[in-house]
């Protein structure tokens, strides 16, 4: 499986993310419990791809409330 990684959502295009349902939705992600997160998924051939979209508003100075992550595999059928 692959790393993932996170980018500021303002450099992501938009394209990356057609085509993907919800999987999954977890709340309270953060100690205030205030955070979200959705997990994004989509099938190419035997090939789930997922994305993670995670909101925390209460982020520190260096950081941002929305990011998400480029796409990885989640599973091989």
């Amino acid at each position: 499986m692959a790393k993932e990684v996170f980018r500021d959502y303002a450099e992501v295009n938009e394209k990356l993310l057609e085509g993907f349902t919800v999987a999954e939705v977890l709340t309270g992600i953060n100690e205030e419990d205030s955070g979200m997160m959705l997990e994004l998924e989509r099938t190419i051939d035997n090939v789930t791809i997922g994305v993670d979209v995670i909101y925390n508003p209460i982020c520190t100075e260096d950081s941002t409330p929305l990011m998400i992550s480029q796409e990885y595999v989640k599973q091989i059928d």
